[in-house]
């Protein structure tokens, strides 16, 4: 069967990926069968992959904190429309994973100064563009990742400066074009699902690395006084006490105390 992709592109539905997908959420198995079987028998020829989405999620409600983990990609989406809190947020994924990180950073280059949103060093020092997109539907195309390298190699021109390599994140998907370019220039592209290992996707779950957005019972104002706090992964959230987080966001005990208790069940952490 037919469906319709957020980019407009036809694809056929596969109801074992709904299954895997749920699975990977941390649903039981039979219950992730009985999903993806519903899910096959409700949609149509032609539904788009939103309406499959929404459908899924509504199908999940009887395991809360499975359908907030399902909803990973529409969680980062609504990070921000500016962006800064998704450069945020990846720079506190990459300490998780041992990098040392600073965002918002202004180095010279040849002649000019240059904005750099992330600079993260493990083994090398990379410099990192975060191109962030609030639909599903937009893919990073070839003129980004062209004017990423070439801003790397002002910056490099600089002997004051010293970077190893370019990186270039974001949180949807790369057309092929911007993917082969990258290769030949040696650009690191992280995204969603891309690469095959350590894609943006991964790096989320294999740590549980969820962004607060993935929390359905708190408001929005509540979660911009989080994102102030630059409290942006719903772990870290979840271990703070709730003394912490009243003197960082002036929230009541009330309030603390519910987000602490969803922000736990998401992340599987244990009083």
């Amino acid at each position: 069967m037919e469906i319709i992709k957020a980019s407009g592109e036809k694809t056929i539905f596969k109801k074992n990926k709904i299954e895997k997908s749920v699975l990977d959420a941390g649903a039981p198995k039979k219950f992730a069968r009985e999903v993806s079987d519903r899910v096959e028998k409700k949609i149509h020829k032609g539904a788009k992959t939103n309406e499959i989405l929404d459908l899924t999620i509504d199908l999940l409600k009887k395991q809360p904190e499975v359908a907030a983990r399902y909803d990973l990609k529409r969680a980062i989406m609504m990070l921000g429309p500016n962006g800064f809190t998704f450069e945020e947020y990846f720079s506190q994924i990459l300490k998780n994973y041992g990098y040392k990180t600073t965002t918002n950073n202004i180095i010279m280059g040849k002649a000019i100064p240059q904005e750099v949103d992330i600079i993260a060093e493990k083994k090398y020092r990379y410099m990192i563009e975060a191109k962030y997109h609030n639909s599903t539907g937009i893919k990073t195309e070839t003129k980004i990742a062209m004017y990423t390298y070439a801003r790397f190699l002002d910056i490099k021109s600089n002997p004051k400066n010293k970077f190893d390599r370019a990186w270039l994140v974001t949180n949807t998907k790369y057309t092929s074009r911007a993917i082969k370019y990258s290769d030949g220039v040696n650009l690191k592209l992280t995204g969603w699902k891309y690469p095959k290992e350590g894609n943006l996707q991964e790096l989320i779950e294999d740590k549980s690395l969820y962004p607060i957005t993935i929390l359905k019972r708190i408001s929005n104002p509540i979660k911009e006084k989080l994102f102030k706090a630059k409290i942006v992964i719903a772990k870290d959230l979840a271990n703070h006490s709730q003394r912490e987080l009243s003197l960082k966001t002036n929230l009541n005990e009330r309030i603390i105390d519910k987000i602490l208790e969803e922000a736990k069940e998401i992340c599987n952490i244990k009083n």
